[in-house]
């Protein structure tokens, strides 16, 4: 029975795996980090166990001294632990750091990196591969508190509905609080979410260069992944990002950024761009209290859409401005904040850009692009309309 399952699950693989590898040729992600000893999968549960033969290389557990468990190579493989690393029920400050975490082929659903009900953690400067057709998600963040996750790169492949998993995030946080996801480079190639949050609060995402394949392989039942999906959560600032849509998928059009059920969600400063003209931009649903401004939206076949009439706002009002939207068929021949002064253009346009049951007041001529920090005062400007490449 073992064998023919193994034989049926390799009959699916092989050709998935032959897929992602042109892809990555095409595409790569090159590691930040490399982890140079192998070590076995990793599980930590309670501060008691941050000792060395579970992978800790340091620290004492203060926030100054962090635990450390660093340098480590883990393949999680065929019929090894469901998880890479996974760290439960701790309150001690700990940091993952520089590691390698790789799921291949597994007989059970998998996770690389996994923290259930753990405070004061980080995970920074990793390498996370999850190739599995039953991976669970890449790196987790789950009943947490002050967590973040940082300079990583992560990779999911070809998971897909045969998991049992719930979900299929590469990055994912889900009833947690007070969490920053800064600075990583996140990939999935099919099915699932890019980075996933839900259930969550205070949740910051700022600076990651997020890449939905949207590649559905032939004859099997994959989704094209989907970039950032927040749902049922609160508090969450989306800044600064790159989401990129590198192809369409004839199963389903992808999705950049999903806001589902979601309260105080600030989403500013992003390039979200489609490079084939297909699949939604920034989407509301059911949100209240969002405030979406100085975004950059290329492409897209479906700029924006929001299913909650007056319920967000789509600018942060004059003179501030509202996003740039590459299909926006207005001039610019007026300033004001009713922009009927005239002639006097000021780098927004005169109507408004109507979409669904909203509309952007401000709409940007041009791609949005934040002022540099002034030198040697730490602060920044934002004011600037000069092109910004996605």
């Amino acid at each position: 029975m073992m064998g023919t399952r193994r034989r049926k699950i390799a009959s699916i693989v092989m050709p998935v795996v032959l897929l992602i590898t042109s892809f990555v040729l095409l595409n790569p992600i090159l590691p930040r980090a490399v982890a140079s000893q192998s070590h076995s999968s990793i599980l930590i549960v309670g501060n008691a166990e941050f000792t060395p033969a579970n992978g800790v290389t340091g620290g004492t557990g203060t926030a100054s001294d962090p635990y450390v468990v660093q340098g480590w190579n883990i393949n999680v493989c065929w019929q090894c632990p469901y998880y890479g690393i996974e760290v439960a029920n701790t309150t001690a400050y700990f940091r993952i750091f520089n590691v390698t975490v790789s799921s291949l082929i597994t007989a059970q659903p998998a996770t690389d990196i996994l923290l259930n009900n753990a405070t004061n953690g980080r995970i920074d400067n990793s390498v996370v591969q999850d190739e599995s057709i039953l991976c669970c998600g890449g790196i987790i963040v789950e009943s947490s508190r002050n967590i973040v996750v940082n300079a990583n790169n992560a990779e999911a492949g070809t998971c897909n509905n045969f998991s049992s998993c719930s979900t299929y995030d590469t990055v994912g946080t889900y009833g947690s609080t007070n969490v920053t996801i800064s600075g990583n480079s996140i990939r999935a190639d099919a099915s699932g979410n890019v980075l996933g949050v839900k259930g969550s609060s205070n949740v910051t995402i700022l600076n990651d260069t997020i890449l939905m394949n949207g590649l559905a392989p032939i004859g099997a039942p994959w989704d094209p992944s989907n970039g950032i999906v927040v749902s049922s959560s609160g508090n969450v600032m989306i800044s600064q990002n790159s989401v990129r849509d590198a192809a369409c998928s004839a199963y389903s059009p992808a999705k950049s950024m999903i806001v589902g059920g979601s309260s105080s969600v600030q989403i500013f400063g992003n390039n979200i761009t489609s490079f084939y003209s297909c699949g939604s931009g920034i989407v509301l649903q059911s949100a209240t209290g969002s405030l979406v401004y100085h975004n950059n939206l290329v492409n897209n076949s479906v700029q924006a859409s929001d299913d909650n009439p007056g319920k967000n706002q789509w600018d942060n009002g004059y003179p501030s401005g509202g996003n740039f939207w590459s299909d926006y068929k207005g001039v610019d021949n007026c300033s004001g904040p009713q922009q009927n002064i005239c002639p006097n253009p000021d780098g927004i346009g005169d109507t408004p850009y109507a979409f669904s049951s909203a509309q952007d007041n401000y709409p940007l001529m041009t791609p949005f692009a934040a002022d540099p920090p002034a030198t040697g005062s730490g602060g920044g400007g934002g004011g600037g309309r000069a092109p910004l490449q996605a």
